[in-house]
């Protein structure tokens, strides 16, 4: 959550060069996603006290699954996007083009911003969606209601991975760099 407050504030570091271009919509979005985090913090550290007990458990496991698959399939798919963008495969990544910057400059600043990506944001999303899995997974209290938990969260992280890689295959994408 530090660095999306950070951006949310005005920091640069890490953006991609289109980011900038829209210094006001990266901000306002990164305030969203400070909220949705702060509440996600509460969520997590709520399952931990008996009150998660009285509510119902769809309440915790949907908000809970939904933040493990996305931070999961974000991490999965940035790592083979980025990776695949880095050994040469440049339609990998859709960084829009920058008016005013040269290719040159261009290409030297997407490859830094894939290579923060690969080294930093991705593997923070993979540990952040594999901390929602497992703290859920240890509030679930049955062996059944786990498999369930781990089954579901395996099988949202293929379905979305594999459905950014056709749009990939088809010169879609569902985010921008």
């Amino acid at each position: 959550m530090a660095l999306h407050l950070y951006w949310a504030v005005g920091g640069t570091w890490g953006l991609p060069p289109a980011a900038l271009q829209f210094r006001a919509a990266v901000q306002a979005s990164n305030w969203v996603v400070s909220a949705i985090m702060a509440i996600g913090a509460v969520v997590v550290l709520g399952l931990n006290y008996p009150i998660s007990r009285r509510v119902p458990s769809w309440m915790l496991l949907v908000p809970m699954w939904i933040g493990a698959v996305v931070c999961l399939s974000h991490g999965v798919y940035g790592v083979i996007t980025k990776a695949l963008y880095l050994s040469g495969w440049q339609g990998a990544v859709n960084f829009p083009e920058v008016p005013g910057v040269s290719a040159a400059t261009a290409a030297e600043k997407n490859h830094l911003a894939a290579v923060h990506d690969l080294l930093v944001f991705e593997p923070a999303f993979l540990v952040q969606g594999a901390l929602l899995a497992v703290a859920t997974w240890q509030f679930i209290r049955t062996a059944i209601g786990r498999r369930r938990w781990t089954m579901a969260v395996l099988g949202g992280t293929v379905a979305i991975a594999v459905y950014g890689a056709l749009l990939s295959l088809n010169d879609m994408y569902f985010a921008v760099a």
